[in-house]
């Protein structure tokens, strides 16, 4: 390659940020994963699969408290929104219940509050 060091090392961190991300794409959003053998329906699951990255990254940035911003996609599943609760419905009001030993209940309630707080633009 015809590049000074200091190109190449950049070369080099890019190359390495992208593999990352394509591991980590794969674990955790199913990338690799193509059930049909049409392109068509391939290229619209990798669409689907990109969307849900999107969403996930939002929902990361905007939404989850500081302590949990870190966490890995699948840690994040199990821990905040794989969680036994109980949708209890009363005259006016519309109660969810979260067992008393969810170890991370502050958390959830914190994200669910940020989630209430965004306010959508429409164009």
């Amino acid at each position: 390659m015809a590049l000074s060091p200091q190109e190449l090392v950049k070369f080099y961190c890019n190359r390495g940020r992208m593999k990352n991300f394509i591991k980590k794409s794969k674990n955790e959003f199913g990338f690799a994963t193509m059930s049909s053998h049409s392109m068509f329906v391939n290229a619209n699951r990798l669409q689907i699969c990109m969307l849900a990255y999107n969403l996930f990254k939002r929902f990361r940035r905007l939404c989850l408290p500081e302590k949990t911003k870190k966490f890995r996609a699948d840690t994040i599943r199990l821990k905040l929104l794989k969680i036994a609760g109980k949708l209890v419905k009363s005259a006016r009001t519309i109660t969810f219940k979260l067992c008393s030993s969810c170890p991370y209940i502050h958390e959830f309630y914190e994200a669910l509050t940020n989630v209430g707080r965004l306010t959508p633009k429409l164009e």
